[in-house]
């Protein structure tokens, strides 16, 4: 009892252990599965390097300068440099990523709208900086843009062009310097300094929208540092020299249309200031050529002391009204800028005319910042619409700002009035002459103040647009930093003989997992509860008593195996009726049932084989004998038993032949006297073995199996049909227990399966008897139960060599 507890301890531990070694042999057997996968890997990896072109990083910085609050000065001259929009860090950023900066960028440089490319064999390439020659072009078709054109130089000088593009055919000569012209194009080749003798290559034409497309998706923009206000620009392409060449050339358009703007703010107040001018140079020629008249005419040259401080007073209140009617100037100015929607340029600052109205001088400047980056965008950008709105919000508060001033304005303008008024009727009482006198020089004086004072403010004006410099400056130019695909090359290896070794892989697992087939002993054993007795090796002979001609083969050694089991299973070593039966015919039943029959008969004991497979008889065909009476024809009465027997076979033992193929070979097996026959049988012979008909396939097979001593089930290696083998013996398991399992025609070359054979401890002697039989593993590995339970409760055999007729068995303690 306490073995067969330990049994099925061991049992379960085999059947629920996931066994790696067996998963790993089954898969180095298909090793040529990963050496093709990791060949090709490897080959379609090195034809991607072969096309790998490495990925240049360039880049410069920009220093971006910020700006705190301005002192009086600046303030003073805030009309004449750039709003505050503009000196925004973010808006900085905006800007140099905007479509109409990267137009202009594009339109200097004429050199990077025709492209030069070579082709080899894996690698095409862009020769931006190597090109032989250099095209001029002057004229290009809309629909020629893209297009692919090769150039042939050949060693006498002439140019051949041809388009690639077979929907629009191009085929010309030309030669160095000649204008060629096409309906697609009109172009000058030009040798370069890099110019060869002979050769090909190719070049297209790219449209600025093309251009600006391409950069404005490459082009990245980022700040070094969290805090800093340096600015790095980078592109990344296989053409290094070509984005160094943009991004140097962006930075300095960049900063010219910093300092373009700047002096297009000066222009607007030099235009307002040079207007007033014209108008003040006519006035004060008329109010100084009547001082003059009217002097030489009286004779007077100047006025009394009195006149002169009534004079003196008069003038300071002419001062008071040319600042009022500066206010009042750039007021009218404001208002026809709302009234008109001028676009174009920025407001002229309420500062640059002496106005230090703090909410004014706010507005205009958010007036300003908001046109300004509204400008950068387009229509159908989705802050356009934004843009807009903040924008007529501003100039409402403008109008509103605007409309409060002339309110004071007006007053201040009542109460100088009313002051002048008092000092003109002191005037008034002077003498006639003087007083007309005064009333010319008061003109004069009032026209000259005026035109001095936007002298003045022209000249600060011309000064400041003289001395304007960028706002930022560059820190370093273009370069080229990195290559970013550096590790490509290696990782498009791994990559590939990873895909390479795990295809095979899968397919491997997937065709394992698939598989419909018994293939191992341990498959067998989990089909059911029936117990292996043994495993048999494909052997390489067919004949039906193997056993007899090679007594010493491994063959012969495995059914002295399986023998031996049996005795200890049926507790005795004589008088047994064996049954041999199978899933599906072709099992191999009929080659165990012979060779079974002559083992026993080589022991010398009275053995006879009974061919019961009434359906399909075929073991006399085996044997090599003639048909004749068989069973069946002692079933249906044409015969006497011994009739039947045949004795006298070139075997050691007796044969009983099938017969004639009844019409109801159920019903005959089923007989009474069937089992008559085989009671006789078992009395009078030693060893009786019954070939049955494959019990998967039709029930014969049940009666003779209660009527045996013990009922060998075959299942052949890579044949037997798993599902359809563990559905028979299902059903067998219902009312049967003494049936056990051969698994037979094991592989001997070329298999990558590992095998172990180990039969169980059996009956109250406690005997254990392992053979150990391995192929992939390594020979002679036998099964982990067998050798531990042998070892521990008998002895353990091992046989070895893989050649039949050249094993020797050996005994080992």
């Amino acid at each position: 009892m306490a073995q067969d507890i330990e049994k099925q301890e061991l049992l379960e531990e085999e059947s629920s252990s996931f066994d790696i070694m067996e998963w790993v042999v089954r898969i180095l057997q298909y090793w040529y599965l990963f050496v093709i996968g990791l060949v090709i890997a490897f080959s379609f990896a090195y034809l991607k390097n072969r096309k790998w072109i490495a990925q240049y990083q360039s880049s410069s910085t920009l220093i971006i300068k910020e700006y705190g609050s301005l002192s009086g000065a600046q303030t003073l001259m805030n009309g004449f440099g750039v709003d505050a929009g503009y000196k925004n860090v973010n808006n900085q950023v905006i800007m140099l990523s905007s479509y109409d900066l990267m137009s202009r960028v594009v339109d200097s440089l004429p050199n990077m709208q025709v492209e030069y490319i070579t082709q080899g064999r894996f690698k095409t390439r862009n020769i931006y900086s190597t090109s032989p020659i250099y095209i001029e072009k002057e004229q290009v078709a809309p629909w020629a843009y893209g297009q692919l054109y090769a150039i042939t130089i050949n060693p006498d000088g002439s140019l051949l062009i041809e388009s690639t593009n077979e929907d629009a055919p191009l085929k010309v000569s030309a030669q160095y310097g000649q204008p060629i012209r096409t309906e697609q194009f009109s172009i000058t080749v030009w040798p370069s300094e890099m110019m060869v003798s002979s050769g090909k290559l190719f070049f297209r034409f790219r449209s600025k929208e093309d251009l600006v497309g391409e950069f404005m998706g490459r082009l990245g923009l980022g700040f070094i540092g969290e805090n800093s206000t340096v600015l790095q620009m980078s592109l990344v392409s296989e053409t290094p020299e070509r984005d160094c060449d943009f991004l140097d050339k962006l930075a300095e358009i960049y900063l010219l249309q910093n300092v373009e703007r700047k002096n297009n703010v000066a222009d607007n107040s030099l235009n307002f200031i040079n207007e007033q001018i014209e108008l003040l140079q006519e006035a004060l020629r008329v109010s100084e050529g009547a001082m003059t008249d009217f002097r030489q005419q009286n004779k007077i040259v100047d006025v009394s002391a009195y006149a002169s401080t009534l004079m003196s007073k008069m003038e300071s209140f002419d001062s008071e009204e040319i600042n009022l009617k500066l206010k009042e100037t750039y007021l009218n100015y404001l208002d026809n800028y709302l009234k008109t929607n001028m676009e174009t340029g920025a407001i002229v600052a309420p500062s640059s005319l002496g106005l230090n109205e703090s909410m004014l001088m706010s507005l205009v400047s958010q007036l300003n910042d908001l046109t300004l980056q509204r400008a950068e965008l387009s229509e159908k950008n989705v802050y356009y619409a934004k843009y807009t709105n903040d924008i007529n919000n501003v100039k409402k508060a403008i109008t509103e700002v605007v409309k409060s001033m002339r309110a004071s304005l007006e007053i201040e303008k009542q109460d100088l009035s009313r002051r002048s008024s008092d000092v003109a009727q002191d005037i008034r009482r002077l003498p006639k002459k003087e007083l007309e006198m005064v009333a010319i020089e008061r003109n004069y004086r009032i026209d000259d103040n005026y035109y001095t004072f936007f002298l003045q403010k022209r000249a600060e004006a011309e000064i400041q647009r003289a001395s304007n410099t960028p706002d930022n400056d560059i820190l370093d130019k273009a370069r080229t930093t990195a290559i970013t695909n550096g590790s490509a090359k290696k990782k498009t290896l791994t990559t590939y003989m990873m895909v390479g070794f795990l295809i095979p892989l899968l397919l491997i697992i997937l065709s394992e997992l698939l598989n419909t087939q018994i293939r191992t002993p341990k498959e067998a054993e989990k089909l059911s509860k029936f117990t292996l007795i043994g495993s048999v090796r494909h052997a390489k002979s067919q004949n039906p008593t193997l056993v007899s001609s090679s007594p010493r083969s491994s063959y012969a050694e495995m059914l002295r195996s399986i023998r031996t089991r049996i005795e200890f299973i049926v507790q005795r070593k004589t008088k047994m009726m064996l049954t041999i039966t199978s899933t599906q015919s072709g099992d191999g039943k009929t080659f165990l049932s012979t060779n079974m029959a002559a083992l026993y008969a080589m022991t010398g004991k009275k053995t006879i084989l009974v061919d019961l497979d009434i359906r399909k008889p075929n073991i006399h065909e085996k044997l090599g004998l003639e048909g004749g009476l068989g069973v069946t024809n002692f079933l249906v009465g044409d015969c006497e038993l011994k009739d039947i027997i045949v004795t006298d076979s070139p075997f050691q033992f007796d044969f009983v032949r099938a017969g004639t193929i009844p019409p109801n070979p159920g019903e005959l097996i089923r007989s009474e006297k069937l089992t008559e026959m085989l009671t006789y049988l078992r009395e009078n012979y030693d060893f009786v073995v019954l070939d049955t008909s494959p019990v998967g396939q039709v029930p014969d097979a049940y009666s003779l199996i209660e009527q045996s001593d013990l009922t060998l089930y075959v299942i052949r290696c890579m044949q037997t049909n798993k599902q359809f083998c563990k559905g028979t013996l299902e059903q067998l398991s219902i009312d049967h227990s003494n049936i056990y399992l051969v698994l037979s025609d094991i592989p001997t070359e070329g298999s990558h399966y590992g095998y172990g054979y180990g039969s169980y401890g059996y009956g109250s002697y406690g005997y254990g008897y392992g053979y150990g039989y391995g192929y992939g593993y390594g020979n002679n590995q036998g099964s982990r139960y067998g050798l531990r339970y042998g070892r521990k409760h008998g002895d353990s055999y091992n046989y070895y060599g893989d050649e039949e007729d050249s094993e020797t068995p050996k005994k080992k303690k």
